[in-house]
């Protein structure tokens, strides 16, 4: 089959009737689209919402027709969607997610799956998929999600676009579709880097204290996972994020492992995930994809006490973290472990790079800290990305400091 790549694609604008929509991002049966204020710091942009926010004069589906069939309308809009009107960008649609948002791979057997722009072969990454495919493809120039283990950082990654998992509760995520209440929060995606710079300052707000980065913190236990090829490949841009700083150490995140990370974070995940979706399952029996399916099965055998094991586990991890990484340092390593799979990989190897992939992702959720997917390279034609954390607060001079990276980036490379 022949590589197809779709580009050049209409920008989308505000209409009372769902979007031209070739990459099956958005949502239909729940439409809606607003103006925004036609004056601030976002006039003229577009921007589509993950359907996991309430927007008055609709209803979230959650990437499920059952959930969207037993829920009342909206009763109100979810604050960041009215900051970013307020702030002149219009909302022209709703994107797809994974299923419940309980997936990292971008596929929705309801709806269908939304297309990668770079190559509709491969899988777009989720749970935030559609406003990942949206963002990349052009129709819109930024898109809101949630973020889990990676819900915006892996279509972030998957699509090459710049994505920001912020702080723990930096945002406020009201109105946001119950999942994960430690660990989940809004995150956004753009292409280019000075909306990304833009939608930060209106998001994020100011941080509390002025920092200036001078040191890059490389974690060689996160690189030391990846396949050589993969390694090879990341090498150009984290060389080139070392250029920018005046110092470079390379440190190991979690000595006792992160495969100790993960197993808190899927206990505390899986709990949390089944005390906001149990009852509605049992009440109204929906029919659940495999993976959906199987993660739910297994967090309703989570015990409270594994609960709050796992909990303790997560504040010590955070505390331990607090002192590993100092204001002034950047923390490197991958987004994935490789870049977005093809459709046709198989089962097993799916699973394994999705393996090595959680033991990153789980670093900026169980330390509460911001996180930044930085499009600098690609591989095998398609992007391939890194990131950046730093300290919990610093959120907006990560956003200023990955945006400026990734235009310096595309200058040197013209």
């Amino acid at each position: 089959m022949e590589k197809l790549k779709l580009l050049d694609l209409p920008r989308l604008t505000v209409s009372d009737q769902p979007p031209y929509d070739p990459l099956q991002a958005f949502v239909r049966d729940n439409h809606i689209a607003l103006e925004g204020s036609k004056s601030g710091p976002l006039n003229g942009l577009v921007y589509a919402a993950k359907d996991v926010f309430m927007i008055k004069g609709s209803t979230f589906g959650n990437g499920h027709p059952d959930w969207l069939k037993t829920h009342e309308p909206d009763p109100y809009t979810a604050s960041a969607v009215l900051k970013l009107l307020d702030a002149g960008a219009d909302l022209v649609g709703k994107t797809v997610c994974d299923e419940l948002c309980f997936s990292i791979s971008g596929e929705n057997w309801n709806y269908g799956s939304p297309f990668n722009p770079h190559d509709i072969r491969r899988y777009t990454g989720g749970s935030s998929a559609g406003s990942g495919s949206a963002t990349a493809g052009g129709l819109v120039d930024f898109a809101i999600g949630s973020d889990c283990l990676g819900s915006v950082r892996v279509p972030a990654a998957y699509n090459g676009l710049l994505g920001m998992r912020p702080s723990y509760k930096r945002i406020s995520n009201d109105g946001e579709a119950p999942y994960c209440a430690s660990m989940d929060v809004l995150g956004y995606v753009a292409s280019e880097p000075d909306v990304f710079k833009k939608v930060s300052e209106v998001l994020l707000g100011n941080d509390l204290e002025d920092v200036e980065f001078k040191k890059l913190y490389i974690a060689d236990d996160c690189f030391e996972a990846l396949d050589l090829d993969v390694f090879e490949a990341l090498k150009v841009a984290v060389d080139f994020v070392g250029s920018k700083l005046d110092s470079i150490h390379h440190v190991r995140v979690a000595p006792e492992g992160l495969n100790v990370w993960i197993e808190a974070f899927r206990i505390v995940q899986g709990y949390e995930v089944w005390e906001s979706y149990g009852g509605w399952i049992q009440k109204y029996r929906p029919r659940l994809s495999r993976g959906p399916k199987e993660r739910l099965e297994w967090s309703s055998t989570i015990t409270r006490n594994q609960y709050k094991d796992a909990l303790s586990e997560k504040q010590r991890i955070a505390n331990d973290f607090k002192e590993f990484l100092p204001k002034d340092a950047i923390l490197c390593l991958p987004t994935t472990a490789t870049v977005a799979p093809l459709r046709t990989t198989s089962l097993e190897e799916i699973n394994r790079t999705r393996a090595i992939s959680t033991n990153f992702l789980c670093i900026s959720p169980m330390t509460e800290t911001p996180q930044v997917t930085v499009p600098l390279v690609k591989q095998h034609d398609v992007p391939l990305s890194l990131t950046l954390i730093s300290t919990r607060g610093t959120d907006l001079a990560l956003a200023k400091f990955a945006s400026k990276l990734v235009n310096d980036y595309r200058k040197q490379k013209d």
